[in-house]
């Protein structure tokens, strides 16, 4: 036998639970990859950022490393390169390609180029984040096989 209070309850629970998705609806899983852009490379790649900083040394650039962590997954790091009374800052990330399919990378870098209108450098399993952007190209040219990633400006 039903109390009075048992409609209330169930009306509550309902909405409770379709709020969350497990009613009506559900989950509808993870929004699809955003893929790799065609025009970067599948290489070169690198199994650490700090080889990607030994290739910005190699390519004409003294970049000075300010910080450098390793994870299971991948590494990265940042460095700093003086060049044309600028100080340019260089975050590297390189992903594992063992864990992470080249549209995870793209994904990542997309979500930079969208979200928060950022330049980047890539190739390969890695990518950079050059600040101030308008010297990515100058990054880009000491890493050959890379490509210069423009900001995703959506009207």
């Amino acid at each position: 036998m039903r109390t009075r209070k048992s409609g209330p309850l169930l009306l509550c629970l309902v909405l409770t639970l379709s709020g969350c998705g497990l009613v009506g609806g559900g989950d509808r899983g993870p929004k699809p990859l955003t893929p790799m852009p065609s025009e970067v490379p599948t290489g070169p790649e690198y199994a650490t950022a700090e080889e990607v900083v030994a290739a910005l040394v190699k390519g004409g650039f003294d970049c000075r490393t300010t910080l450098v962590n390793h994870y299971a997954y991948g590494s990265n790091a940042t460095c700093e390169v003086q060049h044309r009374g600028t100080t340019v800052y260089n975050e590297i990330k390189v992903l594992d390609t063992a864990r992470f399919s080249r549209d995870e990378v793209g994904d990542s870098i997309a979500v930079g180029r969208r979200a928060y209108r950022h330049t980047f450098v890539a190739a390969g399993n890695w990518f950079i984040w050059v600040r101030p952007g308008v010297y990515a190209h100058d990054m880009a040219a000491a890493l050959p096989g890379s490509v210069v990633l423009d900001p995703i400006v959506e009207k």
